[in-house]
């Protein structure tokens, strides 16, 4: 509050205080020189602008009507008076006033106009300030990228470029803005880019990717991304071009179609190999299971001819002899014919059809019906089974060779029993169908418990409920067995060829069969696989693809 006070009072006081001086002025000019009425309102104009440059409006004022009343008073006749019955006289005060007035209003607005720039030009100094530092900060940004940028006209001469575009071709900024596009690049490299600027200048964003030969900085071969600067009115000022040197990328593709060529042929050299190797592979077969059979053939009838027509002359050694002769002959006729087998798996072509595992299961069964006669072996299917996709006599191999092994390896005094069920699984997981199968049991028990073939109770299999789960990728068919089992660090090697857990007195076989039915399922898209414990049965699985979704 004091300070407005000390404004206004200043203010003020400049008023009174230059109207004073003039008037001591105007009184010694009118002593000295004997002039009392000659220009009475001169020096009072001087005071009238002083009071209103650094006083104001108010001060202006204050200064015109104190310098009338003085120039009244003092040098206007009557002198010494305020009044006068004089017309020109107060016509000259009234245009004094009027003029003091209108000097008033001309320097306030002087003032108020002066203020007025400065603020402008403190205004245009932030933005300049502004502009720069924002320019300071797009170049450094630019700079930074390790991408040629730049800015071209209409004209196509550049108004910006980064410091990438400045190192690329060696010049400054100087020597690049301003000039056209081919006095930097290059006449050369100008062409093949130039209808590509004419389609951005004609507003088009435009991408490419050229081999350009460029002036004083090489063949380079670049992706460029050319956006035009087009106005509100639509109206195209320029473009802004980003080029990317992309010809390490460029050389790193032509490397890997040459690599791929190279592994195109090689593989092509290697499959000319691949079937050299199987035509020669079904030679050697075809002269196995010719060549070496027909005298196995033929030492094995000799051998039993032998028996039979001779054996009255024979010794007890010599008929042991002879009838070692017969089944050795047998046992290797056996093993060329799985060899035989296990070799086709892998050559032949396979084609996947709808099957009915019912009815494959059904002349499985039919095929072994002797076997199973002489083993008394009871066999317990859980129908229906489901259809899947497989290879008819692949299938029918391994459900034969499964079988097979389950109703051979249990003990002596011990009837086989095998139960056939399947279920849809996971990857690795047990599933359901919403409950298409029916709750699985111990192998050969029936609904009530039972064996289906009789009423004598089993204790050999513990019951194996499970649970609906939802429908998913396989088909997995079980084949359980009241076995002797398999113990945990033996159940990979059983699936490998030639790998026999027990001697051939015990339980007979050439060790392919579990290796034949491993290759056969993978061939046809499936997975293979065991659960046993020694003295407790096993749970051979395989899983085919479904034929269809539940």
């Amino acid at each position: 509050m004091h300070r407005r006070q000390r404004q206004i009072l200043w203010r003020y006081g400049i008023a009174v205080s230059t109207v004073a001086i003039a008037l001591l002025v105007k009184l010694l000019l009118n002593f000295w020189f004997h002039r009392q009425q000659d220009t009475p309102f001169l020096l009072f104009f001087a005071a009238i602008i002083v009071s209103s440059r650094y006083g104001g409006i108010g001060a202006g004022i204050l200064a015109v009507v104190l310098s009338g009343v003085l120039n009244s008073y003092f040098f206007l006749a009557p002198t010494y008076s305020f009044f006068s019955n004089n017309p020109w006289t107060n016509l000259q005060l009234v245009i004094f006033l009027l003029e003091g007035l209108f000097i008033v209003y001309l320097v306030t607005s002087l003032n108020t106009a002066r203020r007025h720039t400065k603020a402008i030009a403190l205004k245009l100094q932030v933005s300049e300030d502004e502009s720069r530092r924002h320019q300071e900060l797009l170049q450094l940004i630019t700079d930074s990228l390790p991408v040629c940028i730049s800015y071209t006209d209409t004209q196509q001469r550049y108004r910006f470029a980064n410091k990438t575009y400045k190192v690329w071709f060696g010049l400054s900024q100087e020597e690049i803005y301003g000039k056209h596009l081919a006095e930097v690049l290059g006449e050369a490299a100008y062409l093949v880019i130039k209808d590509k600027v004419e389609r951005v200048l004609a507003g088009e964003m435009f991408e490419y990717e050229a081999e350009v030969p460029y002036q004083g900085a090489g063949t380079r071969y670049i992706r460029g991304i050319l956006v035009p600067d087009v106005t509100q009115k639509g109206e195209v000022r320029g473009y802004c071009a980003l080029i990317i040197d992309i010809s390490d990328r460029k050389r790193a593709e032509a490397e890997i179609k040459q690599l791929n060529e190279n592994l195109e042929q090689r593989v092509q050299e290697r499959t000319q190999q691949l079937e050299e190797v199987n035509r020669e592979l079904e030679a050697f077969t075809y002269s196995v299971s010719h060549d070496l059979r027909a005298p196995l053939r033929a030492m094995q009838g000799l051998a039993q001819a032998l028996q039979e027509d001779y054996g009255s002359h024979l010794d007890e050694i010599g008929q042991e002899y002879t009838s070692r002769i017969v089944i050795a002959a047998s046992r290797m006729d056996t093993l060329i014919q799985d060899l035989l087998a296990y070799s086709r798996l892998g050559r032949s072509e396979i084609w996947l059809q709808r099957l009915s595992l019912d009815a494959i299961v059904t002349d499985v069964l039919n095929q072994l019906h002797s076997e199973l006669q002489a083993t008394q072996a009871q066999v317990t299917i859980e129908q229906p089974l489901p259809i899947v996709k497989a290879h008819r006599n692949i299938l029918t191999q391994v459900l034969i060779n499964l079988v097979t092994n389950a109703i051979k390896f249990v003990a002596a005094d011990v009837q086989p029993k095998v139960l056939i069920w399947a279920e849809e699984v996971e990857e690795g997981k047990r599933s359901q169908c919403g409950g298409l199968f029916p709750r699985h049991k111990a192998p050969g028990v029936g609904r009530e418990g039972e064996w289906e073939s009789g009423g004598e109770k089993n204790s050999s299999f513990p019951p194996s409920p499970h649970p609906p789960i939802p429908p998913s990728k396989f088909i997995r068919l079980w084949v359980e067995d009241n076995g002797i089992g398999i113990a945990q660090q033996h159940q990979e090697r059983i699936f490998k060829t030639f790998e026999r857990l027990h001697g051939i007195e015990s339980y007979p076989g050439t060790g392919i069969g579990l290796a034949i039915v491993k290759r056969g399922v993978e061939r046809m898209g499936g997975r293979v696989g065991v659960e046993s414990q020694l003295g407790q049965g096993s749970r051979f699985w395989i899983d085919l693809l479904p034929a269809d979704k539940c």
